[in-house]
């Protein structure tokens, strides 16, 4: 499996994290931060951890990427016409053949959305048995789960249809989806300033190197000032689906326990943390495009189906009253640190009292960080 789609896979499944801890199916990442791995880093409290991400290394020979700078968001993002004509889409080949027709006048979102739409579908090209077939046998094992006579069965199950993408995927049976035309759509938007892209190479890239440094205990992690300015300009773009990328990546354990955020340099609970970037995304996307899913899937799954907004599900299903509390708290904190550039807000820079974002550029703050000990030169 090539990174960019481990990367499409793991959004999907990136509120195992939540939804993981509250019914059966889905693998929980939120526990990861319980792990032995977990517990012996949030222990360490060395001077180099004190006062912000020491970050990580590149690959041997690894060069980053050059990106257009991503397009900025001035007001909140709706869904496009070419995003709700995927979401709507029961046959997703027909969605893609149409786009592929005309693949050398695609806009950025026309190919994010192309890739998005293979990304999915990629697990029926590499399925042996019928596809029907299997839809159906899993469509009939989530009937029989469902308590007999329970209201809420119509609702669970127009839900569970509503998310199941053997249906939507069911002619790409028989054909063949390479991985490098996915990954090459993605770098394609991300040419033409597609947030939304850029941060899926990005976050790939980086946790590349993040196991690479794992496997590698010897290896100090420290940021690379392009990596950095790269997740800066990601959140600077106010897209809302980058920002959930990137706070994706900044709220695993093995980050999150590197990070020192708000006035107090705390250290960010991960659950809380991913949560928090989750309801910046919804804030600044008023359909929540990228989360919207996960409403069906509470339903579907968890027998929750009163939430109207994202915002609901979290509050009311996802999170204990703690971590809810905890993720508004970091929310103000995110929020703060995009709204004045104060980027030490988020443990991405060291705290320099001389610096101020009404005083300072974007490009000051940088070049006083290159001199930095606790960043790579």
């Amino acid at each position: 499996m090539n990174r960019l789609t481990a990367i499409g896979l793991a959004s999907l499944v990136a509120y195992g994290l939540l939804i993981g801890s509250k019914y059966a199916g889905f693998v929980s990442a939120a526990r990861e931060d319980r792990s032995p791995l977990a517990s012996t880093l949030s222990s360490s409290d060395s001077a180099e951890n004190r006062n912000g991400v020491a970050g990580l290394l590149p690959l041997a020979g690894q060069r980053p990427i050059t990106m257009p700078a991503p397009i900025a968001r001035v007001q909140p993002v709706r869904a496009s016409p070419t995003a709700l004509e995927y979401r709507a889409a029961r046959d997703l080949k027909a969605y893609a053949d149409g786009l592929l027709s005309r693949r050398d006048s695609l806009t950025g979102d026309e190919r994010y959305y192309l890739a998005k739409a293979l990304e999915e579908c990629q697990f029926a090209t590499a399925l042996n048995e019928d596809l029907a077939a299997y839809s159906t046998k899993q469509r009939r094992q989530f009937l029989a789960g469902l308590t007999v006579g329970d209201p809420l069965n119509a609702k669970r199950t127009a839900a569970y249809d509503a998310v199941d993408s053997s249906q939507r995927c069911l002619r790409f049976q028989g054909t063949k989806i390479a991985a490098k035309e996915i990954e090459d759509l993605y770098h394609a938007a991300a040419m033409q300033g597609d947030a939304r892209a850029q941060s899926r190479i990005l976050v790939a890239e980086l946790n590349k190197n993040l196991t690479s440094n794992r496997i590698d205990s010897a290896a100090p992690a420290q940021i690379q000032m392009d990596d950095f300015s790269r997740i800066v300009s990601l959140l600077e773009s106010q897209d809302p689906e980058a920002i959930l990328v990137v706070g994706q990546f900044l709220a695993q354990s093995a980050m999150a326990n590197q990070l020192r955020i708000g006035p107090t340099g705390e250290y960010p609970e991960p659950s809380a943390f991913l949560g928090a970037f989750s309801l910046v995304a919804c804030d600044l996307g008023p359909d929540c495009i990228t989360l919207g899913p996960e409403i069906k899937l509470a339903c579907a799954h968890g027998g929750y189906c009163n939430a109207q907004t994202f915002e609901e599900l979290y509050q009311n299903f996802l999170a204990s009253p703690w971590a809810y509390s905890t993720a508004l708290r970091y929310r103000s904190i995110i929020y703060n640190a995009i709204s004045t550039r104060d980027w030490s807000l988020l443990g991405l820079q060291p705290k320099a009292s001389y610096i101020t974002p009404q005083k300072s550029s974007f490009m000051q703050q940088k070049a006083y960080l290159s001199s930095s000990s606790l960043f790579a030169q």
